[in-house]
């Protein structure tokens, strides 16, 4: 007797392919993406979380620990500690967020523009971006914030010029195998104009590992905002940022109340080492050759 198999409907379809694919997730990477989006929606959701202003300073209340009024205690100017990470996260998220778009944005088209070109043009992109490579990112953005001066801008400028190398290098390979495929010289041959194979042909199919290196970088944009505004070239002051919670009188009273510095560091690890995890997750989702549990 035999077997007919019918069609499963289009609806059915989708749910199994969104089961198989959320169970290629570990209990840890599914983790991590939720404890991301907590992070970024607290952030992002601060006007309306935040009990206080980050800057309302409350005389009554120097240097309080935890407690129901100040659920992070407060600083030595009476400031609430919970509010003003709340909107640092805010800003932290804000401009690591801009550096990363306007990082990724610039490196693809110079490595477009770099394989496509070649020669001299590809020469000077590539010593370009091994000069970038060579130098940690956080001195690089020292260095560009040092010399613009501190604006959110401008760090999220200086993040950007500071993430360029990966994307040059990477981008330029993979445009560099498609451009030589066939369909890429049968455009040519054609008279397609060099926009239209660019942006045709060759960006598609280098979607996949931009997305990649800009879910990694994201980790190192938030570490590296937190850590000029330690250094004191982030956002100036009263403006709150994670990082900038971390110095000044933060270090004179350590001993004598821990939770001005134990509540922004223990933040900025925790976004970091999410962004990190769920990076690596994508990263390795986007490659084809990865068949493992992620």
């Amino acid at each position: 007797m035999a077997v007919v198999q019918t069609a499963q409907p289009a609806h059915v379809r989708r749910i199994s392919i969104a089961r198989r694919t959320f169970a290629r997730f570990t209990p840890l990477t599914l983790l991590s993406i939720g404890g991301l989006l907590l992070l970024v929606l607290a952030g992002l959701l601060a006007d309306v979380l935040a009990p206080y202003s980050p800057e309302a300073m409350h005389y009554d209340a120097l240097l309080q620990p935890p407690s129901s009024r100040f659920w992070f205690g407060t600083d030595d100017l009476g400031r609430d500690i919970f509010s003003r990470i709340l909107f640092g996260l805010r800003n932290s998220i804000v401009i690591a967020t801009a550096g990363l778009v306007l990082g990724t944005v610039l490196g693809a088209a110079l490595g477009l523009i770099s394989a496509y070109a070649g020669g001299f043009v590809d020469f000077v992109l590539q010593r370009f971006a091994e000069a970038l490579i060579a130098l940690p990112v956080l001195v690089i953005a020292i260095v560009m914030v040092a010399i613009l001066g501190p604006s959110r801008f401008n760090v999220a400028l200086a993040i950007a010029i500071a993430l360029l190398s990966p994307y040059i290098r990477v981008v330029r390979a993979v445009a560099l195998r498609i451009l030589g495929l066939p369909y890429c010289e049968a455009a040519r041959a054609l008279g397609a104009g060099h926009l239209r194979i660019l942006f045709r042909h060759v960006l598609p199919n280098c979607w996949s590992p931009i997305v990649a290196l800009a879910s990694v970088n994201f980790g190192v944009a938030i570490l590296a905002e937190a850590g000029l505004s330690f250094l004191g070239l982030g956002l100036p002051p009263p403006a709150p940022s994670l990082g900038g919670m971390l110095t000044g009188s933060v270090q004179r009273y350590f001993y004598q109340a821990p939770w001005m510095a134990i509540f922004p560091g223990l933040v900025i690890t925790a976004i970091v080492l999410c962004a990190n995890l769920v990076g690596d997750a994508l990263r390795d989702f986007l490659d084809p050759r990865s068949r493992w549990r992620i």
